[in-house]
């Protein structure tokens, strides 16, 4: 396996600048004749390199787009398992890895550059990179993880068939014991802030599923929701005094800046409880979640079956408009295995809280 970074060409040349290299030839001719050759040449190009990927593909050698949203500990524990999987498997592969560093724009670009036929199969790591991606082509296989919600996130109609390009892994967390973790460490907490960017739809399901976690505990609770990562410290100091605990879901944004928004909240004194192991070592209190990991290993497994139909297909030379896509009647991977508890004992230190009478047991049961 080999791990590369794709870049887009360089634009072409203008007319006046062919008209300069020409040296004054009119500008009729030279018009006609660029033309000519670049749409000849253009054309030779295409179907070369449209040659040389099927006869990759029957061959069993393959190039993996990775798409992320953001780097974090979540998402580059993803894709260690993404790689595990396929290694495992026996799988030939090169990945290309672009990550948008929560620059939503600039990673529908990205998308864009994995859509033109030079690779087998994408891999979206977090919701904003999978939306860029299903935005961009509904051609290449799109293998998504660390989304909350396929459906609810508008990738798929139907997790059980999702009938496109595009299927994955999902990593709901169990919001509910998360609450409950809550407040076992913090007893008497009554009212708890939610912190996520509203830019992301699967903070938006999950601070919903928080409240709802919360009313059935008795908490009330406040969203605080920001606009993208400069607004996070502010948003934290805003809810001292105003709440006794912050939630915060797994939320890419915050993901990528958890060290400075658990520095602020330790100053004001203000237990965070996260949506997975990632932010808790970067500095919040605890959580009780998935392993992403085995995500990754997941998408991995998935990607290596939607790969084996690639190449079948490459040496049926039947690939069209009518097959349909080797995604078409892959279902959903939802986690199985009982989550895990983990605390950040610094932390818990530097709050005056005292974890170590945890009921884990009761939060960890499969």
């Amino acid at each position: 396996m080999t791990d590369g970074t794709t870049r887009m060409a360089p634009g072409g040349v203008t007319r006046r600048e062919a008209v300069a290299l020409l040296g004054g030839v009119a500008l009729g001719a030279a018009t006609l004749g660029l033309c000519g050759c670049g749409s000849d040449a253009g054309a030779d190009a295409k179907a070369a390199g449209a040659s040389k990927a099927d006869a990759r593909r029957r061959r069993g050698d393959f190039r993996i787009g990775v798409l992320e949203i953001a780097d974090h500990a979540a998402l580059r524990r993803t894709r260690k398992g993404f790689v595990q999987a396929l290694d495992a498997a026996g799988v030939r592969h090169r990945l290309d890895v672009q990550v948008a560093q929560n620059d939503f724009l600039a990673c529908q670009g990205m998308a864009a550059g994995f859509s033109g036929g030079e690779h087998d199969l994408i891999l979206a790591l977090g919701t904003p990179a999978a939306q860029a991606a299903v935005g961009a082509t509904s051609n290449v296989p799109i293998v998504a993880a660390a989304v909350t919600d396929l459906a609810a996130a508008g990738l798929l109609d139907d997790a059980k068939r999702p009938g496109g390009n595009v299927t994955g892994a999902a990593d709901l967390t169990p919001v509910e014991r998360q609450f409950d973790l809550l407040r076992q460490l913090v007893p008497g907490a009554g009212r708890v802030g939610i912190l996520y960017c509203s830019q992301e739809s699967n903070s938006e399901v999950q601070a919903s599923m928080a409240e709802d976690a919360a009313t059935a505990r008795g908490l009330a609770t406040t969203r605080y929701r920001v606009a993208g990562a400069d607004g996070l410290e502010a948003a934290v100091r805003s809810m001292a005094g105003k709440v006794d605990a912050c939630y915060v879901p797994t939320d890419n944004t915050v993901a990528a800046s958890m060290g400075k928004v658990a520095a602020q909240a330790r100053a004001a004194r203000l237990p965070l409880v996260c949506g997975e192991a990632g932010m808790v070592e970067a500095g919040g209190l605890a959580t009780v979640g998935i392993d992403y990991l085995e995500l990754g290993k997941a998408a991995g497994n998935m990607a290596a079956h939607v790969l084996a139909r690639v190449q079948r297909e490459a040496r049926r030379r039947k690939r069209d408009a009518a097959t349909p896509q080797p995604t078409a009647d892959m279902a959903v991977w939802s986690p199985e295995g009982a989550p895990s508890v983990l605390v950040n004992q610094e932390t818990a230190r530097a709050l005056g809280i005292d974890a170590s009478a945890l009921d884990t047991a009761s939060l960890e049961r499969a």
